[in-house]
């Protein structure tokens, strides 16, 4: 029997070969290693800052929204919620960049209409498909929009707007925020029903636009609420209609485009958060958890009604089927008015 010695090595057994000794030693460094992984597994949520893609300038109507609700997110998830605008080529850059980060939760987006419904019926060389690559983590809610014309137009009513566009048409020139975006499309939508024609005039943004409507270089604009709301307040331009199927409590004078002459006309965009495709189910959780959270706040709601944002009361998988019926009708309306892009 072999004696053991306190202090001397033990000689493996003779039977045990350099290939049984090199597998021994990676199970082992195997081992040392299970304990920390399953340890980052289960590591809190989220530990570093947040960041928000918004794929518009600042200023536009997705930008306001989500820096309404950075802050109290920031409060709620434990860690900065920082926003980040990534604009260009119609929200498809700032989308692609969600789309194309690391699924940790740590990159949401806040998607639209114009990203998630638009554009995948719009171009047909999107290296993403929104439906595919994104996961709905909460809606924000559904935006109408205020059509506005510059004061020095003679144009005082909605009727008399629809009475001159079929007088002389194509005289009437309408911004919008780009080429095939909602706002270009929701007068696209009010051109087919009411059979008129006017001259579409596209911007590389709402707040270029704006500009030109308060310059008085075009005559409207068909404008989300949050960002139309203090020019319609602040009386630089003059309020016609709204997109909404009710009016909006904030304009109760300002009839909708269906009772003020385009019967079943109707326009509502959606903001909500996304996630890349993948986030694990824990961590969804948390940020679908935290979001709906915030979002329902009474002051919240209270703030996201000053801008016209109407809470719809969807959850994830609902809001899903929202966007999938939305990205259908747009996609029709499009196909109808003819709309491509370069």
């Amino acid at each position: 029997m072999t004696e053991l010695r306190p202090g001397r090595p033990v000689a493996p057994p003779a039977s045990l070969g350099r290939r049984t000794l090199l597998g021994t030693g990676l199970a082992g460094l195997a081992a040392n290693f299970a304990g920390p992984r399953d340890g980052w597994a289960n590591e809190r949520f989220p530990s570093k800052p947040v960041r928000v893609i918004v794929p518009f300038p600042p200023a536009g109507a997705a930008d306001v929204i989500t820096r309404l609700l950075a802050d109290p997110l920031s409060k709620e998830l434990g860690q900065h919620v920082v926003v980040e605008n990534r604009s260009g080529a119609g929200g498809r850059v700032g989308t692609e960049a969600a789309v194309r980060a690391p699924a940790d939760g740590y990159t949401m987006l806040m998607g639209s209409q114009a990203t998630n419904s638009i554009n995948p019926e719009l171009y047909t060389d999107l290296s993403y498909d929104p439906a595919k690559d994104l996961v709905p983590v909460a809606m924000v809610g559904g935006v109408g929009s205020i059509l506005y014309v510059r004061n020095s137009l003679d144009v005082h009513s909605f009727q008399q707007l629809l009475e001159r566009a079929r007088q002389k048409p194509g005289e009437l020139t309408y911004g919008s925020a780009g080429n095939g975006g909602g706002s270009h499309l929701a007068m696209a939508l009010l051109e087919t029903m009411a059979k008129v024609r006017m001259t579409h005039i596209p911007y590389r943004g709402t707040a270029p636009a704006t500009a030109d409507v308060l310059a008085g270089q075009i005559d409207m604009l068909c404008d989300p609420v949050p960002t139309a709301m203090p020019h319609v307040l602040g009386g630089r331009v003059r309020a016609l209609a709204v997109t909404t199927p009710q009016r909006l409590p904030g304009l109760p004078d300002v009839p909708t485009m269906a009772e003020a002459g385009v019967p079943g006309y109707e326009a509502v965009s959606y903001y909500g958060l996304f996630a890349p495709t993948g986030v694990p189910d824990r961590i969804l959780s948390t940020l679908r958890t935290a979001s709906a959270k915030v979002i329902t706040d009474p002051e919240m709601t209270r703030r996201l009604e000053e801008q016209g944002i109407m809470n719809l009361g969807l959850g994830p998988e609902a809001f899903a089927d929202y966007v999938a019926k939305d990205r259908k009708r747009w996609g029709e309306v499009i196909r109808a008015a003819g709309i491509t892009v370069s």
